[in-house]
């Protein structure tokens, strides 16, 4: 692997842990500070649903103009919003505006994922040869589920200590420390080919036309759902279910990132699986049926052990997902197909906060826990069938 490739995937890393420091931060601020749970799922609706709007954009720029600039671009904006909502915390008599600047800084991170997301994707073939793209599209997801779970591990212990103008200062110098790594990466010029918006139109059209393509975004899809209930359900599962203290809950939470660490690895230990789309279904449904166990734990050991399975298994499962989608996308079509899963990763795990915030509202964290994973869990079973495509999907298959 070349030093170029690693220094990106680095600086990917520090992105990862410093956005995703902003999403759990602004969850849990929002439900410590300003007691609303409701509102947590709706401001992390608003971070990550935006890019259903502007995503499809920023894949498009990607098509168009050297993906990097645009990933650049994306983590200032991030930091943009860190900054906003340190000021927002820090700042004593912001307390009654202190909800409309939380919005504010969702709309600046929603803006910054609609771009940086795929353009991080995009810009991994200009630094990976052929042979080794697979190999380095599983690490780099690997990486990006370090970052998901670290990040409330991150939160937890660093709150345990500091104020929460902390939190969002380190998610500051994460992102600047991004910045700084990919410094010196080749900057090759793309051609101009189409407008934004016929490339826009191109891009739904090559999706439409390609089944393979178009079934493992609706699994991605699917996969995201699972994540709504870490960032929203699961902090007060914690507390209510078992009892555990500010920094006991962020090591549990933070037990994610070891376990999608494993399930990535699994994954690029069986990069040459032949049917990788039977593992990726199977593994979603299998993570969230764990899920939905879980709800029914009330000790520390077997709860432990469950979210670890589960982890572990959804790990494997979105690892697959990217690196099959790397392999069967065409080449000029990629920044867009990158758009298009980039939007997966990040509207619908914040459709999910918004519902779990509901449910969280309306049932108490036991009751909203086993409601949504036993839903998920039905749909995954449902969507598997009519699958036929990803299903039959043979590794290294022409395009089609």
């Amino acid at each position: 692997m070349s030093p170029r490739l690693l220094r990106y995937l680095f600086a990917c890393l520090c992105a990862f842990l410093g956005g995703h420091m902003i999403n759990f931060g602004l969850v849990q601020w929002t439900q410590e500070v300003l007691q609303a749970p409701a509102w947590s799922g709706a401001l992390l609706l608003l971070c990550f649903g935006l890019p259903i709007v502007f995503g499809w954009h920023g894949g498009a720029l990607c098509d168009r103009v050297n993906p990097l600039r645009v990933t650049r671009a994306g983590h200032a904006g991030l930091i943009l919003a860190a900054l906003t909502l340190a000021f927002t915390v820090w700042i004593p008599w912001l307390r009654r505006e202190a909800l409309a600047f939380a919005m504010l800084a969702s709309l600046f991170a929603g803006l910054s994922w609609s771009y940086a997301a795929p353009a991080r994707l995009a810009y991994l073939p200009h630094l990976a040869p052929t042979d080794r793209l697979r190999s380095a599209a599983i690490l780099f997801n690997v990486l990006t589920t370090v970052g998901f779970g670290g990040a409330p591990l991150l939160v937890g212990q660093v709150r345990q200590h500091f104020p929460w103008v902390t939190v969002f200062l380190v998610a500051v110098a994460l992102l600047v420390t991004s910045q700084l790594c990919m410094l010196g990466l080749p900057m090759t010029a793309r051609a101009d080919v189409a407008s934004t918006k016929g490339s826009i139109r191109a891009g739904w059209a090559y999706v439409r036309r390609t089944p393979i393509v178009l079934q493992l975004l609706l699994a991605s899809a699917i996969a995201h759902l699972l994540m709504g209930p870490i960032q929203v359900i699961l902090p007060r599962y914690l507390d209510s279910a078992l009892h555990l203290e500010p920094g006991a809950r962020g090591v549990f939470l933070g037990m994610a990132a070891p376990s999608l660490i494993a399930g990535g690895l699994i994954a690029l230990s069986l990069k040459q699986l032949r049917h990788p789309g039977r593992a990726i279904l199977a593994g979603i449904v299998a993570s969230a049926l764990l899920c939905a166990t879980l709800a029914q734990v009330t000790t520390l050991a077997p709860a432990g052990a469950v979210f670890i399975g589960a982890c572990v298994l959804a790990g494997s499962a979105v690892a697959f997902l990217a690196a099959s989608l790397q392999d069967v996308s065409d080449e000029s079509f990629r920044g867009r197909v990158m758009a298009s899963y980039a939007i997966t990763t990040q509207f619908f795990p914040a459709l999910s906060g918004l519902l779990c915030g509901l449910l969280l509202a309306a049932h108490g964290p036991i009751r909203a826990l086993l409601i949504y994973a036993s839903a998920v869990s039905v749909l995954a079973l449902l969507a598997a069938g009519p699958m036929a495509t990803l299903r039959s999907y043979v590794r290294g298959a022409p395009r089609g």
